[in-house]
């Protein structure tokens, strides 16, 4: 063999020994992820979902990897369309993936489960359930009604008075905050929320943003929050994810290091405009893809 060819073959077997190396370095990460013992742990590897459309298939998400640790609030952000609502419907076991898996507590997702509840945007309260209906609804269903904790959750989010009233008696944030304490009455180790607020007004969206952050640092819960909402995004989060527009892709994560307990009144500090900053220019790009991808142009 000549030195040139033995310099080669040294090379390859280098770099065999690399990428070798650096396999085995990602699969303990992953293993290490997969094997704790936390509560409320969830990962995503590898996360891919295909929808058939009249115009043949769809990718909303390809190839995702996220890992959540117990009892972590972490936001989702990115422009419409980029399979934030669909991650979240996998990790809650609506939607099966195409690829990959959803691990939560180190178990494969294969179906819905009260450990994972879910705040969607619109109301999803039973028009003809009284709000104490509403909220017992799913404990009962598994005989499970402590009505101790119904009154504690009551209490925790101002509906006194209101246990016999219907959902269209109350305000906007009023349902909000019967959805929440409808999803707390499961007692739940993940809070699953796709964009909960977004309909309200602004001052009753700082209010139930306030009410939610009480709510996650008196329980200890994991949170999975969707928004497009940036200041929101960063108000409540350890850590904000910024998805690709379509197909969906992890393209940054935001470590916020903003002292706890937090509220509103935290969106004026420098270090919060800093990193409200760094979300914005992180996303931008991906909200003119989306809209491109929106006009047909993509």
């Amino acid at each position: 063999m000549s030195e040139r060819d033995t310099t080669n073959a040294r090379t390859a077997t280098d770099e065999q020994h690399t990428d070798a190396t650096h396999d085995d370095t990602a699969d303990d990460e992953f293993r290490s992820w997969t094997e704790s013992s936390g509560t409320g742990t969830v990962n995503i590897q590898d996360l891919t979902k295909v929808y058939g459309t009249d115009g043949g298939e769809l990718t909303a998400v390809d190839s995702m990897d996220l890992h959540i640790e117990a009892e972590e609030f972490v936001t989702v952000l990115g422009p419409s369309g980029c399979g934030k609502s669909t991650v979240m419907e996998c990790i809650a076991g609506y939607l099966d993936p195409t690829e990959g898996e959803v691990l939560v507590n180190g178990d494969p997702v294969n179906e819905p489960d009260p450990s994972r509840g879910v705040v969607f945007q619109e109301n999803r309260l039973f028009p003809w359930k009284t709000i104490t209906e509403n909220v017992r609804f799913g404990p009962q269903m598994r005989d499970a009604v402590d009505q101790s904790r119904i009154d504690s959750l009551f209490d925790q989010m101002g509906l006194e008075g209101f246990e016999d009233s219907y959902p269209h008696e109350l305000s906007g944030g009023m349902q909000q905050r019967a959805e929440l304490a409808r999803l707390l009455a499961n007692d739940p180790d993940i809070m699953l929320m796709d964009e909960p607020f977004s309909g309200l007004d602004a001052m009753t969206k700082e209010l139930m943003q306030e009410k939610l952050l009480d709510v996650w640092e008196d329980d200890d819960r994991t949170v999975l929050f969707i928004t497009h909402d940036v200041e929101e995004a960063i108000l409540l989060a350890d850590r904000v994810v910024v998805m690709t527009a379509r197909p969906g892709q992890v393209k940054d994560v935001i470590d916020v290091d903003l002292d706890r307990p937090r509220d509103t009144d935290m969106v004026t500090t420098d270090r919060f405009n800093e990193l409200q900053r760094r979300a914005s220019e992180s996303i931008h790009d991906e909200a003119e893809r989306a809209m491109e991808q929106a006009e047909g142009r993509a």
